[in-house]
């Protein structure tokens, strides 16, 4: 029996979808007046789109504060930076690319770092992009991924814009994990068939005033970091 795609996957491969990504990443907190007179689609069915895309964590919705008497708008944004409110759908996503991460690390016969900021970013990236079609490797210098055989390809050919909207998403990602990576840039089809993302690593803060030799704790071996299936 073929397994089915997964939902991310399904959201994502509707053009319709990725016009309403598109238009909030590009202009900000929308209506739903606003996104249908954008995309040309009807009222219900850019309705219908948008609770999909709030299903899979990619759109926000909030009403809108006015003082004036009456069901309030509902404001649409796409979702971006990291937010920890109980029932936050991309941090949930986050929590359960942590924890499927450690599982497969367990299985490995080598110390790993488990709960690390760069791990948790890592295994989200590794999750979405697992979740969303591709098929993915990290390079061994850490700065670059390399995504294979595009899903969207088709699509791409005619919108290239579905490219930034992915792009859009990856930094969204990257911001709710919280860590040291950001996504820094996308090169769609370097090679045939092939796709490179840019990360960046911040710096890390200004060492500590070193220690007298009296307190200084023994030295660890440095510890190995598995970044969840990349690469296996």
């Amino acid at each position: 029996m073929t397994s089915r795609p997964p939902s991310s996957y399904r959201t994502l491969a509707s053009f319709s979808r990725i016009q309403l990504l598109h238009f909030l990443q590009q202009r900000g907190t929308m209506t739903v007046g606003d996104l249908a007179e954008a995309t040309g689609l009807h009222h219900n069915t850019t309705r219908e789109h948008l609770q999909r895309l709030i299903s899979d964590g990619f759109v926000t919705c909030e009403p809108e504060i006015t003082e004036t008497k009456g069901r309030p708008r509902m404001l649409y944004s796409a979702a971006g930076g990291a937010d920890h409110q109980a029932g936050c759908i991309r941090e949930a996503k986050a929590a359960a690319a942590e924890r499927r991460g450690d599982l497969v690390r367990r299985m490995l016969p080598l110390q790993a770092i488990l709960h690390s900021p760069l791990q948790r970013q890592l295994d989200a990236l590794d999750d979405h992009l697992d979740q969303t079609g591709f098929d993915a490797t990290l390079d061994p210098d850490g700065d670059h991924v390399h995504l294979h055989d595009c899903p969207y390809s088709e699509m791409v050919k005619a919108h290239p814009e579905v490219c930034r909207v992915h792009f859009g998403l990856i930094k969204g990602l990257l911001e709710q994990a919280e860590g040291p990576l950001a996504a820094e840039a996308l090169h769609p089809l370097v090679e045939a068939n092939l796709c490179t993302l840019d990360l960046h690593r911040a710096e890390p803060g200004p060492a500590a005033e070193p220690e007298r030799e009296s307190e200084r704790e023994p030295e660890r071996e440095p510890a190995n970091i598995y970044h969840g299936v990349f690469g296996l």
